[in-house]
């Protein structure tokens, strides 16, 4: 087995114990939070927003900081930092200490799985980067349709803070591992991407830099981070509390429960889909098509609340928001070449700081309304906005197009 693989299993389980415990780990905790200590949906939903927003912040940092530092000790540092954040939030009785601890665990995500995997896919991976980024993310995903439930026997068998514990003893165990797996790129083993002979990236013809300024005046880099900005921040609102979203709607707790894990689980095969259609077609028409397919899954809210209707918005929407991770790195790397991924990442991570704002915008609707009704109309009308922007790229000015091209033709001749 190409090592690479064995680096995009080990993102897989980062991705899975904190990121899928910072976003979906609240399907199971927010209504057994509120019943103990008293706090209201609102107020938790404010601190998820300030999680998720200091967490996207920390994006940026996270690939500056990448650039400089060693990944294996990051991704060690992340583990360590996420899994004391997670038994953390167990036993906090104050919600400005558990938001504090939240903010910890998102932070964390960022650098064991978030940014530092996607960087190491970057550059162990070219002809499968699509792949291989699908598979590292599915990891969310993947924690989506497990922790939850998980969560749910713990606290219901043990207690909250039981469940927090083991949460938090699981994502530890990640540390060791990363320190001994976890290389920068396959040239310190003596490898090269995918585990060919030779390097497949054209040596020539691809620009080596791409400074901040040069960022700031390319629209197409706006373009993409207020996409995938707007996109991430309905899935992430939207994913967070589907099961109380159900209940809501007249399920009982583990017919609920199980709707939200499918969801996941769809969004977790849907990863290596989506990764597929960026290898087989371009990362491009992969964010046309998702974009186009998550604004048609919000149409089945529209239907009679049922059992069905929700099997049938959760599983959609699930799939579609499933690749928004995987599509976005590869479009990155695609349009601006790998050398460049790191500093374009970086300039497009700040708007993913509109993720934040999904978790208040569900909590003020739910406030307003007593429903979701509120935020889902807005949130489709962010997802067309966010289709309209994809379709603003061009597939003649990405890099690594015209690299390839330059390579058939350096071949020929």
């Amino acid at each position: 087995m190409f090592y690479g693989w064995k680096i995009s299993a080990l993102c897989l389980g980062g991705n899975f114990m904190l990121q899928g415990s910072a976003l979906y780990g609240m399907n199971a905790f927010m209504e057994p939070l509120c019943d103990l200590h008293g706090w209201t949906r609102v107020g938790l939903n404010m601190s998820l927003g300030v999680a998720a927003f200091m967490g996207q912040l920390a994006m940026p940092v996270a690939a500056a900081v990448s650039t400089r530092y060693s990944l294996r000790m990051l991704m060690t540092v992340g583990a360590v930092a996420g899994g004391l954040a997670t038994w953390a939030m167990g036993l906090a009785e104050d919600i400005r200490l558990f938001t504090l601890c939240m903010v910890l665990l998102w932070v964390a995500s960022q650098v064991c799985g978030g940014v530092v995997a996607n960087a190491l896919m970057s550059n162990w991976f070219s002809h499968f980067r699509g792949i291989a980024f699908g598979l590292a993310n599915s990891g969310t995903s993947l924690a989506g349709m497990v922790l939850p439930f998980l969560s749910l026997v713990l606290i219901r068998h043990f207690d909250m803070q039981t469940a927090y514990a083991i949460l938090g003893g699981a994502t530890l165990l990640l540390a060791p591992l990363s320190w001994v797996l976890v290389r920068r790129s396959p040239q310190m083993l003596h490898l090269h991407p995918d585990g060919r002979q030779h390097d497949p990236r054209p040596p020539k013809g691809v620009p080596r830099a791409v400074s901040l300024a040069a960022l700031i005046r390319r629209p197409a880099a706006w373009w993409i981070g207020i996409a995938f900005g707007l996109a991430l921040m309905v899935g992430s609102g939207v994913l967070s509390q589907l099961k109380p979203r159900f209940t809501d709607m007249g399920a009982d707790a583990y017919p609920a429960m199980i709707l939200a894990g499918l969801a996941a689980l769809f969004g977790t095969l849907a990863k290596y889909f989506w990764g597929w259609v960026c290898d087989r077609a371009t990362p491009i028409m992969a964010a046309r098509a998702l974009m186009l397919c998550g604004l048609g899954s919000m149409c089945f809210l529209l239907l009679p609340p049922s059992l069905a209707s929700m099997a049938a918005f959760g599983l959609t929407f699930g799939s579609c928001v499933g690749g928004l991770w995987v599509v976005l790195p590869a479009v990155v790397a695609y349009y601006f070449g790998s050398p460049n991924f790191l500093a374009v990442y970086k300039f497009v991570a700040i708007f993913i700081l509109i993720r934040s704002l999904g978790f208040p915008i569900m909590g003020i609707s739910y406030d307003i309304c007593g429903s979701y009704a509120l935020s889902d109309i807005f949130f489709g009308v962010s997802f067309a906005v966010a289709l309209a922007l994809t379709f603003c790229l061009r597939e003649d000015r990405a890099v690594e197009r015209q690299a390839h091209r330059h390579g058939r033709h350096v071949h020929r001749h």
